[in-house]
């Protein structure tokens, strides 16, 4: 499937997830970055129970991906 991105939206960065919790076939993330040694919470993601495999599947491929690509370190 194309993604049609007219908005042009910022990258979000985070440093982990801090709850996944699914309330009624809605699966809802809770990502934090880490500032001054607090966790901040930056953003909370719902999605569709039935999606929530695809994104999974779609993260592990994508990290498999840059692993591979990734120069070797010393």
């Amino acid at each position: 499937m194309d993604v049609i991105d007219p908005h042009n939206i910022t990258d979000l960065f985070f440093d982990g997830i801090h709850e996944v919790k699914i309330v009624a076939d809605i699966v809802r993330i809770t990502l934090y970055s880490r500032q001054n040694g607090t966790g901040l919470v930056v953003a909370r993601l719902a999605l569709p129970l039935s999606e929530f495999p695809d994104v999974i599947q779609a993260l592990v491929i994508a990290q498999a991906e840059a692993a591979k690509n990734r120069p070797p370190t010393n």
